[in-house]
């Protein structure tokens, strides 16, 4: 019995406070859909009389935090009250002699149990289950009643006798129950079966389905995961991995360490140079999912033995498809953004058949390439992590987001490539690619040219670049701004650009003008004019340059666009392992990279979306803006200004005038004013 309370029954009239109570926070674990041996365990706490409070505390803090004792009895009531409605729609089904419902009796009432409610005389219980007492031996009528009641010999003939606690019976009846309503998660089960329903809300908008697809998640994104589903707060994430722990051993699925702290802090305690880590079987990395020069697998992975390799010797002198990639890798070793992509789809491609169709690339098949396609129209959330790591670290993975219908072309085109090369190298004798391309019709890589800027979208602009504060960062931006809008040149071109390709010409009948010289795609070389009041600018950004580093530089090699301010010093470590500070102070006035050049670019437009509505623009097209939408916006306007369609099209480094004459409107202007001097034929 609890002890009688010596507060006092009466207290003066408060006003009631609406809402939760105090200390009541949002549900994670959905104890309506499943009930766990943890449940059954805070009831018994609760029959056993022992306090609320840390009953709660221990086996249900980590599903929902509350200080309230008002909250935590009220989900007991609920609990209980689940227990006997699950119990009772299981009651209907089972036979005869399984019935449970006298322990459903026993439980409905939480007064102690009256003499009505104890457990049936063993003659009781065969009398109301129609059994033949003479069809049964004393001892299996025993065993039967044990069975229905799960009782041992001793409690048998206690309960028999009627001679049992009645809070002891309740007690026994709960376990009876626990044992037949009690369920443990699987990896396969949904994330309804267990989570409250805004907790699935919010993790299937994540593309989380299954408790597997939760733990992969968490491992894929580490520290801040949560940080990557809209809506899910660090408090709610804090239980639900620590539910995930709990159920480790019985999922069997183990959530990385790399969850419980930042990825910095992790690297200060980073092993030494040339020290083996031994990654956990659990880690996030044990899917396989490592980088192209990582990869180590067996012999009938590898290619050794593929069933497409030649017999013969090959150019490329490899004797496994992993030798063979890199081979034909290296031919692109003088472009580098080349390599890079052809490297990044031959890398995926080859993971997916180790991991997906457990077979090397050398035995790849058409219906292999034909499924490999299906694979890149909906890549698995295991395979993305669209934060950049290294290659080295565990949680990297081979693509960064869903590929769209351009990038799943490129693949594709890559990957026959691939295998055109090494047929042609004597490595293959067949490619299973090509009945692909011929077959499937994949989509066509069309310019996009309303990514541009129209006439009052740019004067937009250039009323957000005139509010600017003066100073060496608007001077920077004003000369990004018109490099990239006066000369149509590439964002790779400005980032690689020199004082020393500049140069002055004097030619007869014309304006002393500054010409750029740019190298572009395919190693092509072109000259681009320049604008006098663009040289100006550049000249400004130049003088704001020199009075911050104070120091003489050779003109020639100085970058048009540079940095303006000396890097945050870093923590590193050395050659020899220890933490040590790293000044980067040589990093003034060098040249501000391409995804420099494009985050200062990108940071201005969305500041610029947020005034367009208040001018009657489209914010959402600011927001989309880039470096490339200048270069569409040169080409755009120099042919409505007028400008030779041939002399856009060199300027603008095109490949093709064909290119150029994408961004053409005419001939639709000319079918427009057709259409409408047309002799009408059909009455008003």
């Amino acid at each position: 019995m609890h002890p009688v309370s010596q507060e006092p029954i009466f207290h003066a009239a408060a006003p009631k406070r609406r809402g939760r109570p105090l200390g009541a926070k949002a549900a994670v674990v959905r104890d309506a859909r499943a009930l766990g041996v943890h449940h059954f365990a805070f009831l018994r706490s609760a029959l056993y009389g022992l306090d609320l409070r840390q009953a709660f505390a221990r086996y249900l803090e980590w599903s929902e935090t509350t200080t309230d004792l008002r909250h935590i009895e009220h989900r007991r009531k609920d609990l209980m009250r689940q227990v006997l409605e699950s119990a009772r729609h299981l009651d209907a089904t089972l036979p005869a002699h399984a019935k449970v419902t006298s322990l459903i009796e026993l439980l409905r009432s939480d007064a102690p149990a009256p003499a009505a409610a104890k457990l049936p005389t063993l003659h009781e219980w065969v009398e109301a289950e129609g059994m033949d007492p003479d069809a049964w031996s004393e001892a299996e009528l025993l065993c039967e009643y044990k069975a229905a009641f799960g009782l041992d010999n001793a409690d048998a003939i206690d309960a028999a006798a009627g001679l049992e606690d009645p809070a002891h019976a309740r007690v026994r009846a709960l376990d009876h129950l626990s044992t037949i309503l009690a369920v443990s998660p699987t990896p396969t089960d949904r994330i309804d079966t267990w989570f409250a329903r805004s907790v699935v809300v919010c993790l299937r908008n994540a593309g989380v389905i299954t408790l597997s697809d939760l733990v992969r998640f968490i491992n894929v994104f580490g520290y801040r995961w949560h940080g990557k589903i809209k809506g899910f707060g660090a408090q709610r994430a804090t239980l639900v991995v620590a539910w995930l722990r709990a159920q480790s051993e019985i999922l069997n699925l183990v959530i990385s360490s790399a969850v419980d702290e930042p990825k910095s802090k992790r690297a200060l305690r980073s092993a030494p140079v040339g020290q083996i880590v031994v990654v956990p079987s659990g880690a996030a990395n044990s899917a396989g999912l490592v980088a192209l020069e990582q990869q180590s697998l067996p012999g009938e992975l590898v290619g050794v033995n593929g069933a497409f390799r030649s017999h013969m010797a090959n150019t490329l002198g490899a004797a496994n498809d992993l030798e063979a990639v890199n081979h034909w890798l290296s031919r692109y070793n003088e472009k580098p953004s080349t390599l890079r992509s052809y490297r990044k789809e031959v890398e995926r491609f080859m993971l997916w058949c180790a991991r997906e169709l457990g077979k090397p690339m050398s035995s790849v098949t058409a219906p292999d390439c034909q499924a490999y396609r299906a694979f890149l129209q909906a890549v698995p959330i295991t395979w993305i992590n669209p934060v950049p790591v290294p290659r080295t670290d565990p949680l990297w993975r081979g693509f960064r987001g869903q590929p769209g219908a351009s990038s799943q072309k490129q693949a594709l085109v890559i990957i026959q490539t691939m295998f055109e090369g090494l047929r042609d190298a004597g490595y293959l004798v067949a490619n299973p690619m090509r009945s692909l391309m011929k077959s499937f019709d994949l989509p066509s890589s069309k310019m996009d040219i309303k990514r541009s800027f129209t006439e009052a979208e740019w004067a937009h602009v250039l009323k957000c670049l005139d509010a600017m504060p003066s100073g060496p960062e608007s001077v920077r931006l004003k000369c990004i701004l018109e490099l990239l809008v006066t000369s149509g040149i590439r964002l790779e071109e400005l980032a690689n650009a020199r004082h020393g390709d500049m140069r002055v010409e004097s030619l007869p009948d014309l304006p002393n003008t500054w010409i750029l010289s740019v190298t572009g795609k395919r190693q092509k070389t072109r000259d681009v004019p320049l604008n006098d009041d663009v040289v100006k600018l550049l000249a400004t950004h130049g003088k704001e340059f020199m009075a911050e580093d104070k120091q003489s530089a050779d003109s020639n090699t100085l970058p048009l666009i540079r940095t303006l301010h000396t890097s945050v010093e870093q923590w590193g470590r050395g050659v020899n392992g220890a933490l040590e500070k790293r000044s980067l102070s040589e990093t003034l006035g060098t040249a501000l990279s391409a995804s420099g050049i494009y985050g200062v670019l990108k940071r201005f437009f969305t500041q610029a979306a947020k005034t367009a509505e208040a001018t009657g623009l489209d914010s959402r097209r600011f927001e989309k803006a880039s470096t490339h939408w200048m270069r569409h916006t040169f080409v755009r306007q120099a042919l409505v200004d007028g400008v030779p369609i041939e002399v856009v099209s060199e300027l603008a480094g095109h490949a093709s005038i064909d290119t150029t004459s994408i961004y053409s409107t005419q001939e639709l202007a000319r079918k427009i004013k057709a259409v409408h001097g047309m002799r009408r034929r059909v009455a008003a």
